[in-house]
């Protein structure tokens, strides 16, 4: 494997100019960042597909991510060093960004259905799976609830296991055009609890935690309605049996 990597690298190189990183930068990276890094839409579809990948049983944030992570940390970098030198910052979007409007609670945001639940749900069964997804969904993460209740080809609860992190996000991105959410400028772990990610993200400022609360409720009343439908659903189901 050396040998070919290396051999592979040398070509790139003698052929290029360029060490086989950074022909991949010019060629690959920084053409899908002009074309994806700052445009919400393209953003929007991306999480789109990681839902897709989730609704049948795939880890959409692991299939997606070394397409994600290369065009958007270094926007996120970018921001630091703004950050850190006192400059305008310069990008709206970022990793952190994205994690923090699309990603809290963990894939398609369901903090948002744990809550509509705990808050809305008649059902034992549905309100016992949200009770034990309270902690790791703090830590933005959700196996039990998407193989619990579940989410895995769930034709009801995967519309707005779609939907939500789209809305979120471009809200998310609105709130931080209009100057309302201070853009995000630091890294923060991906198990950061939301509100605390949101004023951390944003070096310490109280509007990304209220930011990050006006998502949260969003996501909640997305998935309201879809969960009314699906404990229809289930009770129907139950009564056949």
């Amino acid at each position: 494997t050396a040998i070919i990597i290396g051999a592979v690298g040398l070509v790139c190189q003698l052929a290029t100019g360029s060490e086989l990183h950074a022909f991949i930068f010019n060629v690959v990276q920084k053409p899908l960042q002009s074309l994806i890094g700052n445009n919400i839409f393209a953003v929007a579809i991306l999480y789109v597909i990681i839902s897709l990948f989730w609704s049948v049983g795939i880890h959409g944030n692991n299939m997606v991510a070394a397409v994600k992570e290369p065009i958007f940390r270094p926007l996120l970098y970018a921001n630091t060093a703004a950050y850190t030198a006192h400059h305008e910052i310069p990008y709206v979007m970022n990793l952190t960004m994205i994690q923090m409007f699309a990603e809290f609670g963990g894939s398609g945001v369901t903090i948002g259905l744990v809550i509509a639940i705990l808050i809305f749900s008649k059902r034992e069964d549905n309100r016992t799976i949200a009770g034990i997804s309270i902690v790791p969904g703090l830590f933005n993460i959700n196996e039990t609830m998407t193989f619990g209740i579940p989410l895995v080809l769930n034709p009801i609860l995967d519309i707005p296991f779609i939907l939500a992190p789209v809305v979120t996000l471009v809200v998310g991105y609105l709130l931080v055009s209009s100057g309302f959410c201070p853009k995000i400028v630091l890294e923060v772990p991906w198990t950061m609890p939301p509100v605390f990610l949101g004023f951390l993200c944003t070096g310490g400022k109280l509007m990304g935690a209220v930011s990050q609360l006006i998502v949260i409720a969003l996501s909640v009343v997305i998935y309201t309605p879809f969960l009314i439908a699906y404990e229809k659903y289930q009770a129907k189901q139950s009564e056949a049996e």
